[in-house]
């Protein structure tokens, strides 16, 4: 695929140093930077990333994709901070700074906002400049003691921006740069392409299907989500035997299959009970609980509604963007970047994740839409090519480094 090409920084080119934590594909943030790292260095740029890779899970999995880019990995230190060991730490710290300052860096980007202080520490030891880019929520009640110095924030969304305001970051000091995809690499399924998912998943031909990707945690919402399918079970056979004698003007004619919850994603050891009770009380067969991967596109075109009900807000909410560009409408929390996203006509998919009614009306409601209106789709995959498309993203990305690099 032919990707686009941006334009260079006036001058020699930036001289950019992600730091991160690991380096295989766990969530959206990991996607993020990878994607972000291969169109800098399209753009002409040169990015070494600094990591803590083989402290973290998948270790390993995620440096074959860097090094097909050229890029040079780079071992970090331990980024961690506690009050207890402040000295200490900031030693190691400052012992990264110096390894920094002969790297020859014009800035650093940090990724993980929750190690601010050791962007801080290394920023001025190494006297190159910081750009932190705010991907959650704030990790600490009082950051503008870290918010000094050559410090730069780059927020994915409004609401992520008012939240680290709120926790005292300088709002002179941040600047939005919302995420984006490229919709070539979320196609919209074919129907031969939907079969073929369908197959592969073992999923019935005709049964609606409501798919969530993820961390499968509390916190993003599954066990409410699962809570709600109760509900959604008992409301979608209502509401088709409804539709049935209306449309058919009579009844016998055979219903589709039940409603079918696909959850695809990693199921870490302290939610695994959680999780496990809440599928076990449901009926069998009425959820399919798949491992993490990292090619989502089958099950996109499998699915007739992604939900993402995080109930800890969004920093932005990839996978939004992700199910609209394949054509896939999106129910999603209505707060955080998930409802900056789903915002206009689109606002009418958002709702509160804790109230589980409103979450299964939301869920029965938008199955009926994806159902009956032919035009979803294309108005799906519209709203993600003119408001998050990769292009606006790293634009914007490369003007707030270039803006801020020394």
């Amino acid at each position: 695929m032919t990707r686009p090409k941006y334009p260079s920084a006036p001058g020699r080119p930036l001289r950019i140093g992600a730091l991160v934590t690991g380096l295989a594909i766990t969530g959206g943030l990991e996607r993020c930077v990878l994607e972000d790292t291969r169109e800098l260095l399209d753009a002409g740029h040169e990015v070494e990333v600094w990591h803590r890779d083989p402290h973290g899970p998948r270790a390993g999995e995620g440096r074959a994709a860097y090094e097909r880019m050229g890029v040079r990995l780079v071992e970090a230190g331990d980024y961690r901070f506690h009050v207890r060991s402040a000295l200490r730490d900031v030693v190691r710290f400052a012992k990264d700074g110096l390894r920094l300052r002969r790297s020859g860096l014009d800035v650093l980007w940090l990724n993980r906002p929750e190690y601010l202080p050791y962007g801080r520490v290394v920023s001025a030891v190494s006297r190159i400049p910081l750009a932190v880019h705010l991907h959650h929520a704030p990790n600490y009640g009082r950051i503008r003691p870290l918010a000094g110095g050559r410090t730069r924030f780059l927020a994915v969304s409004h609401a992520m921006a008012r939240a680290w305001v709120g926790a005292g970051a300088p709002i002179d000091k941040i600047t939005v740069v919302p995420n984006g995809v490229d919709t070539a690499d979320f196609p919209e399924g074919t129907a031969a392409q939907t079969a073929a998912a369908r197959a592969e998943l073992g999923i019935a031909a005709d049964a609606p299907v409501v798919l969530y990707y993820g961390r499968l945690s509390r916190s993003k919402g599954v066990v409410a989500l699962l809570e709600a399918w109760h509900e959604v079970l008992a409301a979608v056979p209502a509401r088709q035997t409804v539709g049935a004698g209306a449309a058919r003007g009579g009844e016998g004619e055979p219903e589709r299959p039940a409603p079918l919850l696909v959850l695809a994603g990693a199921l870490y050891p302290d939610e695994a009970a959680a999780v496990g009770d809440a599928v076990d009380r449901l009926p069998e067969g009425s959820v399919l609980v798949l491992p993490e991967r990292d090619d989502v596109v089958p099950l996109l075109h499998a699915a007739d509604l992604v939900v993402a009900p995080s109930i800890e807000p969004e920093g932005f909410g990839r996978t939004v963007v992700e199910a609209m560009s394949a054509g896939v409408p999106a129910v999603a929390a209505a707060s955080g970047g998930t409802a900056e996203i789903l915002s206009g006509e689109w606002a009418r998919f958002t709702v509160d994740p804790s109230d589980t009614e409103a979450l299964a009306r939301t869920v029965v409601d938008a199955l009926d839409e994806a159902e009956y209106d032919p035009t979803l789709g294309a108005r799906c995959r519209d709203w993600v090519r003119q408001r998050y498309g990769r292009e606006p993203h790293v634009r914007a990305l490369l003007a707030a480094l270039t803006d801020h690099a020394r």
